[in-house]
């Protein structure tokens, strides 16, 4: 037991570098592919934000203390880093490795992507209020949710999870055939009632190909399937379990959650931005990994399946293609580094 906390304790202790490397990284980074964008819209007026008067009053809080947007980046990374870092003392048994995940698959485009950053981590606190459970737990989950809505409004799907059961997985049979209905109403629906023209003017910024959504939707189905053999390989009778313990209830979440978030696959048809969420499910599940590589288990296949499938994924589909406008700034475009 005692080994176990030392080796916790040197876990987070091993963060604090790393962390703030990233800040160094992050904070005094001078240009990259979006930072014209922010720079230009720092000086808006809060009525010009829209629904998104969440990043619209840090921005004009940020004006109103004298801060160039250079300092303003600062106490951002500052913030959304620190909001990262504590979910991954509250919620990963090996915060060293998770933030160490993190950094080499998320956090070379996540540092371009301010609002979707800073809405990203304060989903994931909203999540441990989730997993926290009780009819409080869920009301500050939507609470939060809602927050990270007036930052970027693609977080109001997430709204969605505050269903999620925490002490069984869902009935197969039954989910799929809710799933199907789902899915058979919604194109029907689209078909006779279109989108308000604000949000159809939003989802057109973002172009999509029937291509591009029809990977996505095969991403996204391998990555449930591939979670679901992950925890089923742990606990095979996970679809009759009432979760007792907190691992259980780990398992129960993180399932749960997968199979919920294949009633998002119908988004991919609608806007390429909804590929973020296929991200953040990536992350969760990559998270979940990591967390699994401490415990004794029968089989660690699909473990080390699924990050290094994913990892790639993250690579090749995320920073690569974005490598002259987030990799490459990191370095070569900080005002410490020069």
């Amino acid at each position: 037991m005692m080994l176990k906390l030392t080796r916790h304790r040197l876990s987070i202790a091993l963060t604090l570098p790393l962390l703030g490397v990233m800040w160094l990284l992050f904070g005094w980074n001078a240009w990259n592919g979006d930072r014209d964008g922010y720079e230009l819209y720092y000086t808006r007026e809060i009525s010009e934000w829209g629904v998104e008067v969440g990043y619209g009053y840090l921005n004009v809080l940020g004006n109103q203390l004298g801060l160039g947007f250079q300092a303003f980046q600062i106490a951002f990374a500052a913030l959304t880093l620190g909001l990262l870092w504590r979910y991954l003392l509250v919620q990963t048994r090996a915060p060293f490795l998770s933030l160490l995940m993190y950094a080499l698959c998320f956090f070379a485009l996540d540092y371009v992507l301010l609002r979707n950053f800073l809405a990203f981590v304060i989903i994931l606190q909203a999540l441990v209020c989730l997993f926290r459970g009780g009819l409080g737990g869920r009301f500050m989950y939507v609470l939060l949710i809602l927050l990270a809505t007036t930052v970027h409004q693609s977080s109001f799907v997430y709204l969605a999870l505050v269903i999620v059961p925490l002490q069984r997985a869902y009935n197969i049979w039954r989910f799929l055939f809710c799933l199907l209905a789902f899915y058979t109403v919604y194109v029907l629906g689209r078909n006779y009632l279109p989108l308000p023209a604000s949000v159809s003017a939003h989802f057109d910024y973002y172009s999509v190909s029937l291509k591009s959504s029809l990977f996505s939707v095969c991403v996204h189905a391998l990555s449930v399937l591939l979670m679901g053999l992950v925890v089923v390989c742990e606990r095979r009778d996970i679809l009759r379990l009432r979760a007792a313990t907190l691992r259980e209830r780990e398992m129960v979440f993180v399932l749960n959650i997968n199979l919920l978030s294949l009633f998002f696959a119908v988004l991919y048809f609608e806007s390429e931005i909804f590929i973020r969420l296929l991200r953040t499910l990536v992350f969760i599940n990559m998270l979940y990994c990591v967390n699994a590589l401490v415990l004794v288990r029968r089989t660690y296949f699909f473990i080390f399946a699924y990050l290094l499938l994913f990892s790639a994924f993250l690579f090749l589909y995320f920073i690569w293609p974005t490598a002259e406008l987030s990799l490459q700034p990191l370095f070569f475009r900080n005002l410490i580094l020069g």
